[in-house]
């Protein structure tokens, strides 16, 4: 048993009662606490760890992506098509086709709009991009939503456009809100349904908590199911940019809840992403010093001073979205900045989401300033040729896990899912590795970045319910402390963390209540 607690790090025995731990121990030390009714299980030397908590997901859009065409699997454009093809048949006549996963980067270029329409005819539809920040349209959904050539990008969003300045069929960050209001959303009851199916794979997965980042309507939803008795983890859910505004007169204070589901951050974006190739840089990307292409900043350092100032009237800790260095480092001279001119953000926490590129001259300001580093292990195993086609050396100081740890800083991490598996395992693998699933490339990729797996599994737990201010309740197994554990077979301790791959979760407990077996 790996209690993750300096005082003792190991033990033998845990006494679970009242959904608390009530003793951790060595063989014998607890009989006394074994009465005629107590439950014993015997875990013939399988290893327990505190429950995993993803810091950072989309739990509705994974729910619902499930039921959407899934273009991961597409390794070609024409692979793409051909799937699209078969569930557009499946579909009724006027019914939006969705789906996720399209990469440009795998597939050698972007999709278009003709591309689409030799697969699915007149249908409309909108294919969300592997990272989620780029929206693929048939020329049908293009001309329902009004967007022509005479449609100008928002700020902080792009419009793809062909040789003669038409929009050529993908739409790039704040540009795909002009779209949004247009796409038919699922009821409320298949959501609700969608989400308890996704509950289940969580549960198997060994979560016992999230931070769900989605909008207002997924937090009702998931107020529902826990209203019902159904919610198996802890929801720590964030509030959308749009709700700021309004947040304290609605309620919408951080911590604000239950053990259960809690208002967590308001959310906001400074970049893009690397796979889109919208991540803000300091310096541009690969191949484009003739331009000086470095990325879209979708929000200017004035307007995050400002939300910042917002958030902290409200009583709303934040969560910022930056992958490029320069936004990294824009949220963090904002923060500073504005803490300076405004004491009350002084006791507000700040999470930069993702942190995927950060200048080495930026990495002990995290600490300094206690700004949280949430990040997702199996982004760099996902995107590493990406990354070093695209950001070149720099790659070096990419992920940097390793380094944010040795300076200091507080990180959580997380999946992101959809974009990457919900399961915490591969984020193990990935954290400890530095190589994708088939083992590339070998050594991994700046190993030197790679943690141990204690220090990965502290991340997702110590490090995530830190990013939740529920350190003190939940992360490690101390007497006192909620019961939010799981037991993995075998245990990934004794082994090469290549096995973490093939290891599997046999028990999933929160508060107590057995979620998976």
């Amino acid at each position: 048993m790996y209690t993750l607690d300096r005082s003792r790090p190991r033990a033998s025995s845990l006494a679970v009662g009242g959904g608390r731990i009530l003793a951790c121990g060595d063989d014998g030390e607890l009989d006394e606490l074994v009465g005629p009714h107590t439950r014993v299980i015997d875990l013939n030397k399988q290893a327990v760890v505190p429950g995993f908590v993803d810091a950072h997901l989309h739990f509705g859009h994974h729910a619902m992506a499930r039921q959407e065409v899934d273009l991961d699997a597409a390794k070609t454009l024409a692979d793409g098509l051909e799937l699209l093809r078969a569930a557009a048949e499946r579909l009724k006549p006027d019914q939006w086709l969705r789906g996720r996963g399209w990469d440009r980067n795998r597939w050698g270029g972007l999709p278009t709009a003709a591309d689409l329409d030799t697969a699915i005819g007149t249908r409309a539809a909108a294919l969300s991009s592997h990272d989620g920040h780029a929206l693929w349209l048939s020329a049908t959904a293009l001309h329902a939503t009004g967007i022509d050539r005479q449609t100008s990008a928002p700020p902080g969003g792009v419009i793809e456009r062909d040789e003669h300045g038409n929009p050529a069929g993908v739409l790039f960050e704040n540009a795909q809100d002009l779209v949004r209001r247009h796409i038919p959303e699922p009821t409320d009851r298949e959501l609700r349904d969608a989400i308890l199916r996704a509950l289940k794979l969580a549960s198997a997965a060994g979560l016992t908590g999230i931070h769900n980042f989605e909008d207002a309507r997924t937090r009702r939803t998931f107020q529902s199911i826990e209203a019902a008795g159904e919610l198996t983890l802890r929801v720590y859910h964030g509030v959308p940019r749009g709700e700021l505004k309004h947040a304290r007169e609605r309620g919408l204070q951080t911590g604000v809840g239950s053990d259960w589901l809690r208002i967590g951050p308001v959310k906001l974006f400074a970049d893009g992403a690397l796979g889109s190739r919208t991540a803000h840089l300091l310096e541009p990307y690969v191949g484009r010093l003739d331009d000086g292409y470095r990325g879209v900043a979708t929000m200017t350092p004035d307007e995050l001073c400002e939300h910042m100032r917002l958030a902290a009237d409200a009583g709303l800790d934040l969560a910022v979205h930056a992958i490029g260095d320069a936004a990294v480092r824009s949220v963090l001279d904002a923060y500073e900045r504005t803490r300076n001119a405004h004491p009350a953000l002084g006791q507000r926490m700040l999470r930069i989401e993702h942190a995927q590129m950060v200048d080495p001259s930026d990495v002990p300001r995290f600490a300094k300033l206690g700004v949280i580093a949430s990040m997702q292990p199996s982004h760099a195993t996902a995107d590493w040729r990406v990354a070093d086609a695209h950001w070149g050396e720099r790659s070096r100081h990419a992920y940097a896990w390793r380094s944010l740890l040795d300076a200091g800083a507080t990180v959580a991490f997380g999946t992101d899912a959809p974009v990457e598996s919900l399961e915490p395992l591969k984020s193990l693998y990935a954290a400890t590795t530095r190589r994708d699933p088939q083992g590339e490339p070998s050594g991994g990729w700046f190993a030197a970045q790679c943690l141990t797996l204690e220090e990965a599994i502290r991340a997702y737990t110590v490090g995530s319910t830190s990013a939740e201010r529920a350190a003190a309740r939940r992360g490690r197994l101390v007497p006192g402390m909620d019961a939010d554990l799981v037991v993995l077979a075998p245990d990934p301790f004794l082994f090469d963390p290549a096995t973490l791959l093939d290891t599997r979760v046999q028990l999933t407990m929160v508060g107590g209540r057995i979620t998976f077996e």
